[in-house]
């Protein structure tokens, strides 16, 4: 279940190409060899309202990892280390001369606390 989700500020998608952004983590993320493919999930999301810093025209990328249990600290810290220079690689010849804040937080998911279903709507009920 490793899903990378990422907000950003509004216009940046005027600056740089998500969408190659998005394919360019999906080979990455594959290419780790500990992150599941079937499992992947990217997605991103333009933040409506924002303000960062002094007010001012600046830029942001907020990515947030999130995995199942079972990867220990070593190897968690690693997938953070890999991804975040394979987004800044990406990103920064965009955004050259923009003020702009590039992030992640790799978050680790408890079992317990998770819940997950597929299929749970039948074809063609309502309601």
């Amino acid at each position: 279940m490793p899903h990378l989700s990422f907000d950003y500020s509004r216009g940046l998608g005027a600056r740089v190409d998500l969408p190659a952004f998005v394919e360019h983590m999906r080979r990455e993320m594959i290419a780790t060899g500990v992150l599941p493919e079937p499992g992947i999930r990217i997605r991103g999301f333009e933040a409506d309202h924002s303000a960062v810093a002094d007010g001012g025209p600046h830029h942001f990328l907020d990515m947030v990892l999130r995995l199942g249990e079972g990867r220990d600290a070593a190897t968690r810290a690693a997938l953070a280390d890999r991804l975040y220079a394979a987004a800044r690689a990406v990103l920064e010849p965009q955004v050259t001369g923009l003020g702009f804040l590039l992030s992640l937080e790799v978050v680790e998911i408890r079992a317990e606390f998770s819940r997950k279903a597929f299929n749970t709507l039948r074809a063609g009920a309502t309601g």
